[in-house]
């Protein structure tokens, strides 16, 4: 189920015309993409994985910043990589989305307990990539492909949402956000959203899961109501990111990150 919202500079909330940037490119020669792994477009419709269907995560037992680990969950086609260089992580992953009822991506982690402030900014090298990449703000129960887990997300097109998995195998549900009026297109639809979130964060208070979203680089406010999310025990913190492609590997770059034990702390 999803939930759109509209921001407080927002107009028009709708489904993304693909431009001719928008056009997933086809996956490299010789790996062999499941079709349901595709991502919508024109001409294909995605739909959820086979009930059954998993593959192993890869904990790679390499440290990076103030994480402790990182690993590429769900085991995507095409390994992940992250790099570290004068505070800005630069993350390169593949994989068909974090959505569903299991995920695909590369992931910077520390285990945590109690609350936690957790905002960055992302940078995309190529504005021009395929607008559903996104990099997340995450807390996940486990390293598991289905693992429970609330996250808050942007995405390649400047979309923000909220977005949890209430049970482990379990489908996810959101809630969206975008600003500025879009274009009528020929189709009747509106275009892809062209303006970026400045920053955006996520805070765990007690079982409270709050967004935050600077549109215009005004200070980090909420945005909707908090989710209730039960966390009980230490959690995998950090952040993710996912091409939304199988097998094609895009980049993110996040900066000015703020990782603290406590509530409060998102700025």
């Amino acid at each position: 189920m999803r939930v759109i919202h509209l921001a407080a500079l927002a107009a028009v909330i709708t489904t993304p015309v693909f431009g001719q940037a928008m056009i997933p490119p086809p996956p490299p020669p010789g790996i062999d993409v499941p079709d349901w792994a595709l991502p919508q477009s024109p001409t294909h419709k995605q739909v959820p994985p086979p009930a059954d269907f998993h593959r192993a995560s890869v904990t790679f037992d390499k440290s990076i910043g103030v994480f402790e680990n990182q690993t590429d969950v769900g085991g995507p086609l095409v390994p992940g990589s992250a790099s570290l260089e004068n505070g800005t992580y630069t993350i390169t992953s593949a994989g068909y989305n974090i959505w569903y009822q299991r995920d695909e991506f590369r992931f910077l982690w520390k285990k945590m307990t109690g609350d936690v402030s957790l905002a960055a900014s992302v940078t995309w090298p190529r504005m021009d990539d395929f607008h559903d990449r996104k990099v997340a703000l995450v807390f996940r129960d486990s390293l598991d492909d289905d693992s429970r887990e609330i996250v808050a997300a942007q995405h390649g097109n400047g979309m923000v949402h909220i977005a949890w998995r209430p049970e482990k195998g379990a489908q996810m549900t959101d809630i969206e956000y975008r600003s500025q009026r879009q274009p009528i297109a020929a189709a009747g639809e509106k275009g892809p959203q062209t303006f970026h979130p400045t920053r955006f964060g996520i805070e765990k208070k007690g079982d409270q899961f709050q967004l935050f979203v600077s549109w215009q680089g005004e200070p980090l406010h909420p945005e909707g109501k908090p989710v209730t999310f039960r966390s009980d025990g230490p959690v995998y913190v950090g952040i993710g990111f996912t091409s939304h492609l199988a097998a094609t590997p895009l980049t993110a770059q996040v900066h000015d990150l703020v990782l603290e034990n406590a509530a409060g702390r998102v700025r």
